[in-house]
């Protein structure tokens, strides 16, 4: 039997939205955990299905989380945007649609800060989940902010682009703490490659309304809301985000990990993946290198990524 149904849920006190969908319920549960900070990705849902097909051999949670999109109300705590309440809020969460769906363990496939939320919740929770794919994972933040702005200066000299260096020399001066200067910083990456290969900023600012405006789980009043929850996610969380470091935080982990790494990464460092897959203490783990992708592989390789999906689940 086939599923598709959008629902409102109350998880530890926040109204969340959450879309299911897949051709059949009772194959295995995964839940999208969203990158950000502040991204929804219940409209994103048919561009995924689209490229990836998961929804043919999974039941797949597409989960706008806390101040997020469709769960964005004027109402919340900015103080409530912390990484140990969206860790719980992916471990509620998962529960809910384990105990709605009578399912054992969830599938979690969390992308850049969605990916770091994710490792966490499977060191808080191990026993809910049974795989974790971890895709451009928010590692070392401190390390991450120095080479996205290295990386940004060495494609701006590739190109003779002196009015870009002057730019990011400016930006060097400015730490990352509110949405204005993170959001300048991400156009320069994306316009230089280092986000989505072969698109700019622009491009996929465009992609990102017109998949709101088509989805059937949006209404237009849901985009300004949408808008306005990425700037006060990011507004909340940044000061907090700008310290992470996993290398001080999670030694090991209990549940099956697979990170998912772009080479071309301007964000995630390609070499600090590699570092803390090494460091990181798991039973069974595996790292697969996307040669020709940056910060979205599911997007740029999708092909490669199902194949790696398919391979470590349906084996």
């Amino acid at each position: 039997m086939e599923i598709n149904t959008l629902q409102k849920v109350k998880i530890n006190k926040s109204e969340q939205w959450i879309l299911v969908r897949g051709k059949n319920v009772n194959a295995p549960l995964i839940l999208h955990v969203q990158a950000g900070p502040g991204m929804p990705i219940i409209p994103e849902a048919c561009t995924m299905e689209k490229l990836l097909h998961l929804e043919d051999n999974f039941m797949v949670a597409y989960w706008d989380q806390r101040g997020c999109g469709k769960s964005f109300n004027k109402s919340i705590d900015p103080k409530t945007i912390n990484f140990s309440q969206l860790t719980d809020d992916v471990i509620e969460c998962t529960k809910y649609l384990l105990k709605k769906y009578n399912k054992d363990k969830a599938i979690l496939i969390g992308y850049s800060i969605g990916a770091t939320t994710s490792l966490m919740a499977a060191t808080r929770d191990s026993g809910i989940f049974s795989q974790l794919f971890l895709v451009g994972t928010d590692i070392d933040i401190p390390t991450a902010n120095k080479y996205a702005l290295e990386f940004a200066r060495a494609k701006a000299k590739e190109r003779k682009n002196n009015k870009l260096i002057k730019k990011i020399a400016e930006l060097v001066q400015k730490p990352i703490l509110e949405t204005k200067i993170f959001q300048e910083r991400a156009k320069l990456l994306t316009d230089l490659g280092g986000i989505k290969t072969g698109s700019s900023y622009n491009q996929l600012l465009i992609s990102t309304i017109k998949n709101m405006l088509f989805s059937k789980s949006y209404s237009f009043v849901d985009i300004p809301k949408t808008i306005e929850g990425m700037e006060f996610c990011q507004n909340a969380l940044l000061p907090e985000l700008n310290t992470l470091n996993l290398f001080n935080n999670i030694k090991s982990v209990q549940v099956p990990v697979h990170f998912i790494q772009g080479k071309l990464d301007g964000i995630a460092p390609y070499q600090t993946a590699v570092t803390f897959y090494d460091f990181l203490q798991a039973d069974t783990k595996s790292f697969s290198v996307f040669e020709n992708s940056a910060h979205m592989p599911h997007y740029e390789e999708p092909e490669k990524f199902l194949n790696v999906l398919n391979e470590k689940v349906l084996k």
